[in-house]
């Protein structure tokens, strides 16, 4: 078994490595939300509005007000990549803080997804089939890393929710580019859901936009359920992204939700 990832809460000098997955994670869509708001209605509207503008109140050349759509396209492109600037500042602020925000106290958590690969790594993750375990599991196996690099591929993390009662947040679920489609997505979420279910809450939420459509319908198949949707700013209150709040509704008898139970004690051991 020379490829495997571990599911494991988080460690001391797992920072570096968090940091620079979960910005890659924030700017991985990026360019799917900008094409997405170009190609949406009001985009086309404000075109023809500023041409219409420069056309007939400045007696402008068409060819020249015509010039409006690639300034246009520009002006949603740098709104879109200072958001997403800016939330990715707002990750890494957090990551930082992870030991007090998530790891200080019993009912919130941030775990991790690290890949045990070889050193001589000859082939695209994306063509490697992977285990994925928890920490002692792998213990149990007794399986030789000796001859192999380690690197964290995927993060997730819950806390608990001050809007709703009982209710607790999943946040940070990113996984690296390269290894998606491996169900690395799915045990995160796995290992989230069970802690939530552990720790007493009575939901789940987790929040996807319209661009990231594979996270939204993993959550789906993963027996979550839509909450609300809306529209946060992009460009002020101009130009938007429609917002998905999904949720997991934790019942009576629903503890096998996994068929192995992930909890931070297990993780950590």
């Amino acid at each position: 078994m020379n490829h495997i990832i571990i599911v494991r809460s988080y460690k001391p000098g797992d920072e570096i490595n968090c940091k620079e997955l979960v910005k890659a994670g924030v700017m991985s869509s990026l360019n799917s939300t900008f094409l997405g708001i170009v190609f949406k209605e009001l985009t086309f509207q404000l075109m023809i509005l500023f041409a219409a503008i420069m056309f007939i109140f400045f007696g402008l050349p068409l060819t020249v007000c015509i010039l409006v759509i690639p300034f246009v396209i520009f002006l949603v492109y740098v709104g879109t990549y200072i958001t997403f600037t800016v939330k990715t500042i707002e990750v890494n602020e957090e990551v930082s803080n992870i030991p007090r925000i998530y790891m200080s106290n019993a009912f919130s958590c941030f775990w991790v997804a690290e890949a045990f690969e070889p050193y001589l790594m000859t082939h695209n993750p994306k063509n490697v089939h992977y285990t994925i375990m928890t920490e002692q599991q792998f213990r149990d196996s007794n399986i030789d890393i000796s001859s192999q690099i380690k690197k964290i591929v995927g993060t997730v993390a819950l806390c608990k929710s001050y809007r709703l009662d009982k209710g607790a947040w999943i946040k940070r679920l990113y996984v690296h580019e390269r290894y998606r489609r491996k169900g690395i997505a799915s045990c995160l979420i796995n290992v989230a859901v069970q802690f939530a279910i552990t720790e007493g809450y009575s939901c789940a939420n987790l929040v996807a936009s319209e661009y990231t459509d594979g996270g939204r319908e993993l959550s789906l198949k993963k027996g979550f359920e839509l909450q609300q949707m809306y529209h946060k700013p992009i460009l002020g209150s101009l130009i938007t992204v429609l917002m998905y709040e999904l949720t997991y509704q934790i019942k009576p008898g629903e503890a096998d939700y996994m068929p192995v139970v992930y909890t931070r004690s297990m993780l950590n051991k």
